[in-house]
């Protein structure tokens, strides 16, 4: 395997799971930042003694390339990489939507809009059938992978008909060079971002949800895809890791706690990374893990349903995620270096 653009804070869990992982060689890795330093220059916690190379000797090298690359720069890569062969995840939002949504929501014109029909959406619990012959797979965020599993089963069973999602990430999740992320400015604060229907991780949540509506369960990226519209306020929060959403779902139907709990039990009995709750969701019971808690809630005085989701946004919300596809592809077992646990007190 091989990591490009690995000195972001997803490239560093990456590399811790994937040194764990049986059935992997890391055999390159390259950082324009880093390059023909140690890894420890990037990543102080790592005892590997690697290097990182440059661009062209993880791809001569590599079987499967994981890109860990600001947007923009996926698309320019991707193609080369394919060409020679190669398998790519991409870990940035360069292939999870259409180019022209794409390129309307991210203000970047795409260079290789012909790709996105071959990439397939990498969110397992939904894709796994496709998974496993894919060359080039779309690994969602960690907002998009808590909101869409939140709200999957209602959307899966038709009854969705919108949502309002409040969003709350630990700072991790804006990278090592996030604006607005010094610790005297997210000290002792909380500040919500990006509202207004602006945030582009949006279009992603609804197609995600329209597949479902469309499609039922197994659903397909290139498929049909119904009509969700979703309302998502996105905070920051002063801790380093976590995200947590509470959502409130528009649904059609008569629903109480007891049918609310059959269906998300039901809806998610085989998937090994994702629990149903009976307390309330919170972010350090998922710190380092590669699960999700989930918790529907049926609030009988206003008749509303709601659903809360938690989990770490480097693991299953980004790189934990990614070496669960990396699974899926290669036919190894799904599980296979991810934790379910996390890390308490």
């Amino acid at each position: 395997m091989g990591i490009i653009g690995a000195s972001g804070y997803g490239g560093g869990e990456l590399i811790r799971l994937l040194k764990a992982h049986p059935g992997v060689e890391l055999v390159g890795f390259s950082s324009r930042k880093h390059e023909g330093k140690p890894l420890s220059a990037a990543w102080p916690q790592l005892w590997d003694e690697g290097r990182f190379g440059t661009l062209e000797e993880v791809l001569e090298q590599a079987e499967v390339i994981f890109l860990a690359l600001p947007n923009g720069l996926a698309m320019e890569l991707a193609p080369k990489a394919l060409e020679e062969g190669k398998r790519v995840i991409d870990l940035s939002g360069d292939f999870r939507l259409p180019p022209e949504v794409y390129e309307s929501w991210y203000g970047i014109p795409h260079k290789s809009p012909e790709l996105y029909r071959e990439a397939v959406y990498g969110l397992p619990e939904l894709h796994r059938g496709e998974l496993g012959g894919a060359r080039l797979v779309a690994n969602p965020g960690c907002y998009v992978t808590a909101t869409t599993l939140a709200l999957a089963p209602l959307a899966a069973e038709g009854a969705l008909r919108g949502a309002f999602a409040v969003g709350l990430s630990g700072v991790s999740g804006a990278g090592r060079e996030g604006e607005g992320t010094f610790f005297a400015e997210v000290n002792e604060n909380l500040k919500p971002y990006k509202v207004g229907g602006v945030h582009r991780h949006i279009p992603e949540m609804e197609r995600n949800l329209g597949r479902l509506l469309a499609q039922g369960r197994p659903v397909r990226t290139h498929g049909p895809i119904g009509e969700v519209r979703l309302s998502f306020v996105p905070h920051l929060v002063p801790m380093t890791r976590g995200i947590l959403v509470t959502v409130e779902a528009g649904v059609e139907g008569n629903w109480d706690q007891k049918a609310l709990d059959e269906l998300y039990r039901d809806f998610y009995a085989q998937e090994p990374f994702v629990r149903i709750t009976d307390a309330l969701p919170e972010t350090k019971g998922t710190y380092a893990s590669n699960r999700v808690d989930v918790k529907p809630l049926y609030e009988a005085r206003t008749g509303r349903v709601m659903v809360f989701a938690a989990l770490d946004n480097l693991v299953k919300g980004m790189a934990g995620q990614a070496v669960q596809n990396l699974n899926l592809m290669l036919g190894l077992p799904e599980e296979t270096a991810l934790p379910k646990e996390g890390l308490w007190p």
